[in-house]
């Protein structure tokens, strides 16, 4: 129901940042699904949490272990800071956010016989920090002793990561376009192409309108018992979740991609065409790969049941 050009849009700009640079794309690796090459998170901030590393930046990776995600470090210079007594590490790729040293002066920091740490993997990377510094107003840049990685890294331990994870409008449209493809499988082409749905149209394919009226973060969990189970951590399925249904007569979508994170999707406000309808879910088993409805179940029709 895609025209090409359409297809060739979404796959090269939603669909490749929704699947390489989210929470939910990283997700993949534990399935074995490894990309071409190692993208570079625009989205993903993570930050070793714990032990004498605490505070390196990482970037998610493949793993060769079943159900793993790995972590390696970016290129990366830390300055040492006296008040907390631990080096804080800038990305280089982001230089802008690298401290100069009249950015530390400013701060009331002091700025004679600055510690620094380079996390580099090989020579010609530590002369490029090198030389970021110095531009930085750094001159007298004394070098920490090399350092090998701690036993529990070496064996592979499971480490603890904090980190931010930036949702921006093109992986805002990427979900909805699942959604409303959802909804386009369900009832139809002609029903899809209603102008009830122009501006969600509108929102995935050019951009356009404000993404407060479509998208919502932060819902609950879709499955009854996931809800049940959240402070614990227990979910039934870590497969995807897709729900359509009526909300007065706004439609909307609910979306759980490996039930990580739900959202909600307003494919339209105030429907004005003739009501059908429509409740209807599926879930999606990403290790047999196969789809199966799922059923809204009266909590009424339980109780009944049970006095039988």
């Amino acid at each position: 129901m895609v025209c090409n050009d359409c297809n060739q849009y979404f796959g090269d700009v939603l669909e490749l940042n929704l699947g390489r640079d989210t929470i939910e794309g990283i997700e993949r690796y534990k399935l074995g699904i490894k990309p071409d090459k190692q993208p570079k998170h625009k989205r993903l901030r993570f930050k070793i949490a714990e032990g004498e590393l605490a505070g390196i930046i990482v970037t998610p990776k493949p793993s060769e272990i079943e159900n793993t995600i790995d972590i390696e470090p970016v290129l990366q210079i830390g300055i040492f800071d006296e008040v907390k007594s631990r080096f804080d590490y800038f990305d280089d790729h982001v230089p802008y956010l690298i401290p100069s040293v009249s950015d530390l002066k400013t701060q009331g920091r002091k700025t004679d016989n600055l510690r620094s740490d380079f996390i580099t993997k090989d020579d010609v990377e530590l002369q490029s920090l090198v030389e970021r510094l110095k531009a930085k107003g750094y001159k007298e840049i004394k070098l920490e002793s090399p350092r090998e990685w701690p036993e529990y890294v070496k064996r592979r331990n499971l480490t603890w990561v904090a980190g931010e994870i930036r949702i921006d409008r093109i992986i805002y449209r990427g979900l909805c376009k699942i959604v409303f493809n959802y909804l386009a499988s369900l009832q139809g082409r002609d029903f899809a192409l209603s102008e009830n749905f122009n501006e969600i149209r509108s929102f995935i394919r050019y951009d356009q309108g404000n993404s407060d009226d479509f998208f919502f973060v932060n819902q609950p969990p879709i499955l009854k018992n996931d809800r049940r189970f959240l402070k614990l951590g227990v979910k039934e399925t870590r497969g995807h979740l897709i729900v359509l249904e009526w909300n007065g007569m706004s439609l909307q979508g609910r979306l759980s991609l490996f039930n990580l994170n739900t959202y909600l999707i307003r494919l339209c406000k105030h429907f004005d065409g003739i009501w059908t309808p429509t409740k209807s879910g599926h879930h999606f088993d990403v290790e047999s790969w196969t789809i199966n409805p799922m059923f809204s179940i009266s909590r009424t029709l339980l109780l009944k049941e049970r006095l039988l």
